[in-house]
């Protein structure tokens, strides 16, 4: 598999992901300005939608959105670590918080690199992170998102917050939301995710 990246993008989540399951993986950085990789290709001649992440797989198809690619990469661990057998209530919720971050936080976060002015910056900001609401409450009672187990509802929520944390300047999640700030210690300090925070530079 190959993973076209750039930091400090969404494509963390899908490196995660490779070192937790033990995937192997190639990486190539595309220039997130230049929307070129190191060899100059162009991003749209891979991803006629010209944006990332981009997973490559051993067939040479192509993958895009991070939802997506991450359902498809835990389904081929044969033990199903990071996620649950398809239709069992346990895949549907995670498939819950896979869309609710897609949709509410992740694409919401991209009109903050649009010229729309301050007001509506702001409106976007405060949205964004309104959405952790519900991620801190469920953490009020589990160390994790669905099962109570690492999955990828976690890894995409661990990305969410690195990302609003990016972005929104000021943004006090010890303050706001102290489970998900624990939440987010805990993830963190695994090994897995140390790696792949190194490598996504």
């Amino acid at each position: 598999m190959r993973l076209y990246w750039s930091p400090p993008m969404a494509s963390l989540a899908i490196l995660i992901l490779a070192r937790e399951a033990g995937m192997p993986i190639e990486l190539t950085k595309v220039d997130p300005l230049t929307r070129r990789t190191q060899d100059g290709r162009l991003l749209v001649e891979i991803n006629p939608k010209n944006c990332m992440p981009v997973l490559e797989r051993d067939d040479g198809s192509i993958l895009t959105e991070t939802a997506v690619i991450l359902d498809w990469m835990s389904a081929q661990d044969a033990q199903l670590r990071f996620t649950a057998p398809a239709r069992t209530d346990a895949h549907l919720r995670i498939q819950e918080w896979m869309v609710y971050f897609a949709t509410e936080q992740h694409k919401l976060a991209t009109l903050l690199f649009w010229d729309i002015g301050g007001e509506a910056k702001q409106a976007v900001k405060t949205r964004l992170t309104d959405r952790f609401a519900l991620p801190e409450e469920r953490l009020g009672t589990a160390d994790f998102l669905v099962a109570d187990r690492f999955t990828i509802a976690d890894i995409y929520l661990l990305v969410m917050v690195r990302g609003c944390l990016h972005l929104v300047e000021g943004f006090d999640l010890a303050g706001r939301y102290p489970k998900v700030e624990a939440f987010m210690t805990r993830v963190s300090a695994r090994p897995a995710v140390q790696r792949a925070l190194q490598e996504h530079v």
